[in-house]
């Protein structure tokens, strides 16, 4: 079962509770319970006296018609229902009760963030919350884009949408003086984990600033929650650290240049986390990015060029004895130093091969392990580790696509053209994501 909302009461599964829209919380007693969950069971029945009496008796209770009338009236009360003008319960005079809510429906539009539940205060009471809610509102839309919907639900329950909302924020309000106290929490809905917890004071004249850096906050912390890896226990079908990064930053980018977005989040984090190794690698990634987007517009200076190598190479040695444990930024550093050259490519082969003999990070290693061998022109041995990696990609998606093109660079290298054929038709088959990515093969 899951939860079902009522005109502004959402009752969990099992009628213990129900949340109003302004946050309240209702907690229901073994009778209310009991009455909740027959009433909502009948919907537009007619319920009599004797039924509900028998009803209760089954669980050993003594009743009365009267202390049925009772019961009801007190649940009424609780649901803020009239008898004269009935929302949810309804008499029929000397026979008995009837359930007259309907159930909302189930599926409230899709979202990429819903700003809700909201606790404390009522929106529609307080005209600093309502003030509050929807200078957040119009800040978050204009930091997510219109590709990202941004929504505003009070109410919102979890229960009622878990798979089409990926994240949504919490907001605590309490007004002291002139001073409204505020909490914002960020969660991905599908786990309920917590990416940010917020909390400011806002006086009338700070509203539009302080929503402006909630929605910064917000924004800054899905990239790094979609970007940044987390832990050193990677998945199988985890993407190399290259595509995650990029993925990250066309969720929220308006153009194809990811590496934008990119340098804009690194750059902030990396003030904040000089000596972070995390992000040393992911800032070499980004810079990696920028010279593959460069070959498409006009030519670098070699000097230029072979400065970006050079830090490139430097972020790559400094951070590598810090990350060990975490096979996805050892493949990236194994990335960066195939990118570059310099005779590190026995390196990173040696690096990508480690990550993979110690880690479950089946299909990230493949992808590198597979566009090492290519550069060393073991082909058979490079097309047999892409197609594993596909094998372990979502079709369709950006990790997908990626392989099916470092195949169909193996491919061509081999000058197997039927076979580069079958892939390209099976490419271009495929939901056009994204053929620009920042994991393009180098030329």
């Amino acid at each position: 079962m899951r939860a079902k909302r009522f005109h502004d009461l959402v009752f969990d599964a099992d009628m213990l509770s129900a949340r109003r829209d302004d946050g309240t919380e209702l907690r229901f007693t073994r009778h209310e319970r009991a009455l909740l969950l027959n009433f909502a069971g009948h919907p537009g029945k007619l319920l009599s006296r004797a039924w509900l009496m028998g009803m209760l008796a089954r669980d050993g209770s003594e009743t009365s018609e009267r202390n049925i009338d009772f019961l009801v009236n007190r649940l009424r009360t609780r649901l803020s229902d009239n008898a004269r003008k009935p929302r949810f319960i309804a008499t029929q005079y000397g026979e008995g009760y009837i359930w007259i809510a309907e159930p909302a429906a189930d599926t409230p539009a899709a979202a990429f963030l819903v700003i809700g539940p909201v606790y404390g205060l009522d929106a529609a009471a307080s005209p600093l919350a309502a003030h509050v809610l929807a200078a957040l509102d119009r800040a978050l839309r204009k930091s997510m884009g219109p590709d990202r919907p941004v929504v505003s639900e009070p109410g919102w329950n979890r229960e009622l949408s878990p798979d089409n909302v990926d994240y949504s924020m919490d907001v605590s309000l309490h007004l002291e003086g002139d001073t409204l106290h505020a909490a914002f929490v960020l969660r991905q809905v599908s786990t309920r984990q917590v990416i940010s917890a917020i909390r400011v004071n806002i006086g009338d004249a700070e509203v539009s600033q302080m929503a402006k850096h909630v929605a910064e906050q917000v924004r800054k912390a899905i990239w790094a929650h979609l970007a940044i890896p987390d832990s050193a226990d990677a998945t199988p079908v985890d993407t190399p650290l290259h595509l995650r990064i990029h993925d990250a930053a066309i969720v929220l980018a308006r153009s194809l240049e990811s590496w934008r977005e990119n340098e804009m989040q690194l750059a902030a984090a990396r003030a904040e986390r000089p000596d972070d190794p995390t992000l040393a690698i992911m800032w070499g990634m980004t810079l990696y990015a920028k010279l593959v987007m460069q070959m498409q517009r006009e030519k670098l200076p070699v000097s230029a060029w072979r400065a970006i190598e050079d830090e490139i190479e430097e972020l790559a040695f400094a951070s590598l004895p810090k990350v060990q444990s975490n096979p996805l930024l050892v493949l990236g550093v194994a990335k960066l130093l195939m990118f570059i050259g310099r005779g590190h490519l026995d390196l990173a082969a040696s690096l990508a091969d480690e990550a993979f003999a110690k880690s479950t990070a089946f299909a990230a290693a493949f992808a590198v392990q597979g566009q090492i061998r290519m550069f060393k022109g073991a082909i058979d041995q490079s097309l047999m580790l892409l197609d594993k990696g596909i094998e372990l990609s979502e079709r369709g998606s950006e990790f997908h696509i990626y392989l099916l093109v470092l195949k169909c660079t193996a491919l061509l290298a081999a000058d197997d053209r039927p076979a580069l054929d079958r892939v390209c038709t099976e490419l271009y088959a495929l939901p056009a994501l994204s053929f620009g990515t920042a994991g393009r093969p180098r030329a």
